[in-house]
């Protein structure tokens, strides 16, 4: 009997020191957490010999759990300023708990509720334009909209255009037309238009120039089939190379500091590469540094000529006259003085100039004397090798 006091009495202390000295830092009345704590000591231990460690500790879990709230009240009503900060931050957190528990319960996914193919436009469908095997891309919701995991997407060709489509979503068009192919994960389901429409080739001019300032243009590009017909229907990538000098806003392309760069267009098995200039605004190209493009404005009526001299130099010109509108008719250019060859355009010229050699814009006299006409001379003198 001596024997099992002195076992129980140990651990009363053993569990009492660490629990007061919190309880007491807390600021609870001294003689109210002996009072609790002792009597949930002297308890367990009796349990310990009756009932195992294993149900006294549960027990005693339990026991601590539901007088935690009286514990807190007495360490609130009899500490000091800093023991009741101490309380109230434990009453946050224990407060914080299930409000954390109820947040990852709403926030938990749930089963596949929605499946959307490509970018979910019926309209549009899936649009392919290669004829080597593609992977089509799935994006599974909950009903709540989260994400899941699309690994599990099954899917197979319905009706439509023969068309080969693997379990696993790999599509290969060997010939242009529409067919209906259907996907699910379990018990969800849909099922999405495949348009193949095949791209062989992409043509686009070798070079684009730009005006710092000025509108966005299009990039100039056409996609051709295996027959040679123009596809209409196109998904595909355009890339810019410096995107400092030059950014793209959907198909439409805008200059933002001068320089040169280049645009891809990749649509099916067919790409393009196209060099971009873009000219800063100048009152004269007279005096062009290596590797500097301006473009200089210019308004004239019938029989109207301006002239500007141009140095000699070892690196070429590239000189040429753009539109302010598509269709608009411009000025004329001519060149004397120099070695030219030409351009990109029936506008444009490759030039080395001569000592002397100017570049002139005008208008004939026979244009209407009523009308002036507008257009921007660009100039750029090609870097040194």
């Amino acid at each position: 009997m001596a024997i099992l006091i002195r076992e129980r009495r140990g651990d009363h202390h053993a569990v009492t020191s660490w629990a007061e000295r919190i309880l007491l830092g807390l600021g609870a009345h001294p003689a109210f957490a002996e009072s609790v704590l002792g009597d949930l000591a002297e308890e367990r231990a009796l349990r310990m010999t009756d009932q195992g460690m294993t149900a006294a500790r549960l027990w005693y879990a339990r026991e601590v759990f539901r007088s935690a709230p009286y514990l807190l009240w007495s360490a609130l009503r009899h500490g000091d300023s800093r023991g009741r900060t101490r309380a109230a931050a434990v009453l946050a957190v224990v407060a914080l708990v299930p409000t954390v528990a109820l947040t990852a319960l709403l926030l938990r996914n749930g089963p596949p509720a929605r499946l959307v193919v490509g970018t979910g436009d019926p309209a549009a469908g899936l649009i392919v334009n290669s004829r080597r095997p593609v992977q089509v891309s799935t994006t599974v919701f909950d009903v709540a909209g989260h994400t899941l995991p699309s690994a599990g997407v099954r899917y197979q060709w319905t009706s439509g255009t023969p068309v080969s489509v693997t379990p696993t979503g790999v599509v290969t068009c060997a010939q242009p037309g529409d067919a209906s192919v259907r996907a699910w994960l379990g018990a969800t389901e849909t099922s999405v238009t495949l348009r193949c429409r095949p791209v062989r080739e992409v043509r686009a001019p070798g070079m684009l120039n730009l005006v710092v300032g000025g509108s966005s243009q299009d990039v100039p590009f056409e996609a051709v089939d295996p027959e040679g017909r123009t596809v209409t229907l196109l998904a595909g990538e355009m890339a810019v190379g410096d995107s400092t000098i030059a950014t793209l806003e959907g198909q439409r392309i805008r200059a933002h500091a001068a320089g040169s760069t280049w645009v891809t267009t990749h649509l099916g098995d067919g790409a393009s590469f196209t060099f971009v200039h873009a000219y800063e605004r100048a009152s004269s190209p007279e005096g062009i540094r290596p590797d500097q493009h301006v473009a200089v404005p210019v308004r004239l009526s019938s029989g109207e000529m301006r002239q500007w001299l141009l140095a000699a130099t070892k690196e070429p010109y590239y000189v040429t006259m753009l539109p302010d509108r598509a269709e608009q008719p411009m000025p004329h250019i001519a060149i004397v003085g120099a070695y030219c060859k030409p351009g990109i355009d029936a506008h444009s010229f490759f030039c080395t100039a001569l000592h002397g050699a100017s570049v002139f814009v005008y208008v004939p006299q026979s244009a209407d004397p009523a009308r002036r006409l507008s257009g921007t001379l660009a100039v750029w003198r090609q870097p040194s090798p």
